[in-house]
């Protein structure tokens, strides 16, 4: 998605706004596990944003969704903002590989969706990791415990993001292209 000048257009808002509305409503079909984690399907919108519309759109797209989700809740707003960051990385490199050269491909797609979910689970560890370690001061078992929770639900959230964005990739892009919605 192209820039005009040094300003977004209508369109381009549009798509960031309805796609960051995706990310949104999707984070909210979630299953809990434990009272650190939860499967949910908001990171599946995330990599769909950059395989559809590239890096800087599902970027924005991911990190905005994601980041007005925790404003739904007291104990993440705080880290909203480290939220966007994270949650920007999906999207960003799943439309930065995906896209790159002329010809979209399914390897591309397989590609740059696992990429930006590994880095951001990667991101979500560490950002985990400070938090509880380093400015909570919790102890080392206790951290620990959290981390491995949350890194298997992160990792499944991975997966799923990789398998469904990818499935539904290959089932939207084409009519997003008949609409005129998608270029190239």
């Amino acid at each position: 998605m192209e820039k005009t000048g040094n300003r977004f257009s209508v369109r381009q808002l549009a798509i960031i706004g309805l796609l960051s509305a995706l990310v949104f409503v999707f984070s909210w079909i979630q299953v809990p596990v434990g009272d650190v984690g939860r499967v949910h399907l908001g990171n599946v919108f995330c990599a769909l944003s950059g395989l559809l519309f590239g890096p800087l759109t599902g970027g924005l797209a991911s990190g905005f969704g994601s980041m007005l989700f925790d404003f739904t809740n007291p104990l993440y707003i705080a880290e909203s903002w480290v939220t966007f960051l994270t949650k920007f990385f999906i999207g960003f490199l799943a439309g930065l590989i995906a896209q790159r050269g002329e010809k979209r491909t399914l390897a591309k797609d397989v590609l740059g969706a696992s990429a930006g979910s590994a880095a951001y689970v990667v991101l979500y560890l560490l950002k985990s990791f400070v938090k509880m370690a380093l400015i909570e001061h919790q102890a080392a078992g206790a951290v620990q415990a959290q981390l491995i929770t949350k890194g298997v639900t992160s990792l499944t959230n991975a997966v799923l993001a990789v398998v469904v964005s990818v499935l539904l990739v290959k089932a939207v892009r084409p009519a997003l292209r008949r609409a005129g919605v998608l270029r190239g």
